[in-house]
């Protein structure tokens, strides 16, 4: 398990858990929850994502503290 920052460039994930309530409570607002999968499509700063056809930017620091599985291909 790795967190979201730590991904590369179009990998698909699968977000396993967040760091707290909070964070949780406030990402399932961008469709992230856990058991959902996501594709890193760039990281010029914050991690852009996409997830289910949406793109969302999250922060570097917010990213550090969502945790993921990598998916096998």
């Amino acid at each position: 398990m790795v967190s979201l920052c730590d991904i590369e460039i179009g990998q698909e994930v699968e977000i396993a858990q967040f760091l707290d309530s909070s964070i949780k409570c406030n990402s399932q607002r961008f469709g992230l929850f856990e058991g959902g999968k996501v594709k890193c499509i760039a990281k010029p700063g914050p991690v852009i994502v996409e997830i289910s056809k949406q793109v969302v930017a999250i922060g570097r620091n917010l990213a550090g503290k969502i945790f993921v599985n990598v998916c096998e291909k």
